[in-house]
Parts: C-alpha cells; sequence; structure tokens
C-alpha cells in the first residue's frame, strides 16, 4: 500500500514535469483591447472603368472580322477588316507626289546653291538670284504640302484597320461582314478587365462619412481590396435619395467581373474589442472554444465570437475575429489548438 501510494505521487510529478515542457513549445497570444474602425456594409456592382462601342471613322465595306463575342484581346490586335483599296490607292498617289515635290526640291536647291557664289562674284543679277531663292523655297514648301497629303492618307488608310484601344474582352458585335459601313457606325463593344471599380448607392445619412479622400474596403471571398480611388456624385437620386459613389479597386488576380455582387465597406467610426487569430478557434458543433493558458496548463473556455476580420489583399497578415464574451483582456490564448491537442497526447 505504502508502496501504491509512492508511486501514485511519482507519476502526479512526472506529469507536472511534462506539462511544464510541452507548454513552452506551444505558440500563445495574449487577448489585448484594441480600438478598431467600425464599418457599415452595402452591396455594390463591379463595372468595368474601360468599356466602350468602337465605331468607323471612314466609309467602307467590312472585309473580314478577326474575333468574336467573349475572345480576349490585347492592345493594338486587328478586330476589324475593312476593303481598303481605295485608300490604299490614296496612300500610293501622295508617296508619289512626295517624291515628285521632293526632286524638285532638291533640283532647285542645287540651283540656289550653284547661284549663291555667281550672284556674290557679280556673274548673276539680283533678280535672277530672287527668283532663283524663290523656287528653292517654293519647292521646300511643297515638299512639307505632300508629306501632309501623305501623313492624312495614310491615317485615312489606318481606319481601315480596327485594332483594340485597350486589352479586354469583345462584348457584342454590331455588324457583319460584306456590310457598308460610314463615319460613326458602331462597329463592336468591349471592356476590360484591368480596371473595375464598385459602384453602391449609399443613403444620405452616411454621405457625410465619404469623400475623395476615404479608404473604401470591397469584400470578396475573403478578401479585403482596398480601394485606390474615390468618388462620390454631388447629387442624389429623385427617388430613393441614395447618393451614387464608386470605389476603383486593384482587382488583379482577385477573382472579380463585371456585373457581379460584392460588399462595400464604408467606414463609420471606431470601436474597442477583443480580437484574436481566427486559427485559436475551435469550434465544436455550433459553440467555439479557445484553450485559456494558466501557468503549465491549458483549459477550454467557451467564447462567443462578433465579426470577422479578414485578410487585405496581398498581405500575409492572417485573419482576426472579434470576440464578445469568454475572454478578458491579459488572457493568454493558444494561437494553434492542434499543438494542444497533440501535447495532451503525450
Amino acid at each position: 500500500m505504502k508502496h501504491a501510494r509512492l508511486l501514485a505521487g511519482c507519476l502526479a510529478i512526472a506529469a507536472t514535469f511534462s506539462n511544464s515542457a510541452w507548454s513552452q513549445d506551444i505558440t500563445t497570444t495574449q487577448a489585448n483591447l484594441q480600438s478598431l474602425p467600425s464599418w457599415f456594409t452595402v452591396e455594390a456592382e463591379i463595372e468595368a472603368v474601360n468599356q466602350a462601342t468602337i465605331s468607323a471613322q471612314t466609309s467602307g465595306r467590312v472585309q473580314s472580322i478577326e474575333v468574336d463575342v467573349n475572345d480576349y484581346v490585347q492592345t493594338g490586335d486587328l478586330i476589324i477588316q475593312l476593303r481598303n483599296k481605295q485608300q490604299k490607292a490614296a496612300v500610293a498617289q501622295a508617296t508619289a507626289g512626295l517624291n515628285q515635290a521632293q526632286a524638285l526640291s532638291d533640283d532647285a536647291q542645287s540651283q540656289l546653291k550653284r547661284a549663291t557664289p555667281l550672284f556674290e562674284q557679280g556673274s548673276v543679277s539680283k533678280g535672277q538670284f530672287d527668283t532663283i531663292k524663290a523656287n528653292a523655297a517654293s519647292a521646300a514648301a511643297q515638299v512639307k504640302a505632300s508629306q501632309a497629303l501623305l501623313a492624312q492618307a495614310q491615317e485615312q488608310f489606318s481606319y481601315t484597320q480596327i485594332r483594340a484601344p485597350y486589352a479586354g474582352i469583345v462584348k457584342s458585335r454590331l455588324v457583319e461582314v460584306g456590310e457598308s459601313v460610314n463615319p460613326g457606325t458602331p462597329l463592336m463593344t468591349g471592356l476590360s478587365l484591368n480596371k473595375l471599380r464598385a459602384v453602391a448607392h449609399l443613403p444620405q445619412r452616411f454621405i457625410a462619412k465619404v469623400n475623395p479622400e476615404t479608404q473604401l474596403q470591397v469584400i470578396h471571398q475573403d478578401k479585403i481590396l482596398p480601394s485606390t480611388k474615390v468618388t462620390v456624385f454631388p447629387f442624389a437620386d429623385s427617388n430613393s435619395h441614395s447618393f451614387k459613389i464608386r470605389a476603383d479597386i486593384d482587382a488583379q488576380d482577385a477573382g472579380l467581373f463585371p456585373g457581379m455582387w460584392v460588399k462595400l465597406n464604408i467606414p463609420s467610426g471606431e470601436q474597442t474589442s477583443i480580437r484574436i487569430p481566427e486559427s485559436a478557434i475551435v469550434y465544436k458543433g455550433e459553440a467555439s472554444y479557445v484553450y485559456i493558458k494558466n501557468q503549465h496548463q491549458f483549459s477550454l473556455r467557451q467564447v462567443r465570437l462578433g465579426a470577422k476580420q479578414l485578410a487585405q489583399n496581398k498581405q500575409n497578415k492572417p485573419a482576426t475575429i472579434e470576440v464578445l464574451a469568454g475572454i478578458q483582456d491579459g488572457d493568454e490564448i493558444a494561437t494553434n489548438p492542434a499543438q494542444v491537442l497533440a501535447a495532451q497526447e503525450i
């Protein structure tokens, strides 16, 4: 009996030492009261910043259509080719005119160069020299006029090749091969996915909290996309009495497309609360728990959770969650419950 009590006492001491050893290897954090911004959330719709209808700038017949609806194009890609026989002829004619004018100008400049020393020697009269000089100036001016005509012809020729003004997606096609078009005829519509913005209608009681310098947040798939530019329309809708606001965002690799619904956070002051890493929460059914450290032991305590604070886009910070009840300021909690469970099995 005496040996049994001694063995039990040794086991209790061994357990205490074991707890002391493994508790030092468990990652913990201290729960502290924090002053954080509070948000008012509204629904917002994603739209493209760059979206336009491409129209014809010259007359012609549609010769070929290189892309179709939903095709992705790069900046400068050929999307529609108009018949350009007339424009090609105009470029050839302007090129020939420039070559002729350049030849006449070269000849006039040569005559002026030869007449200059003769005039200084008195072999050429002043009237003859002035005539030669005027012809050289006229020929040089004709070269510039011919260059302008060639540039104009080349510009008209470039209008027969309709190219994408920016990288994006073809939204609709408004012409078919063989149709005749005139300047101003709509050809295609498209939009770019590189620059997006969230558009929302804000109740007038919150409009005083938003200005072009306000930092808004777009929430999409557990990510926070901070606004890069905020536009507030200076008038309210006559029916809903709400104000339209737009928040430009960096949407690369965010999985956003025009027409999608997202959440838009509007700052509405500050609040004091305790926030802990979301990884520290243990879920059992509908209840939530955390491991609280007390000296060298961890005990499971039930908590009531509030709003989740997501990690901002392109940041590696873990998401945190608000604790409404169950934790006090200064409590030390385990950030990785798996470490506690693994240690208890030792």
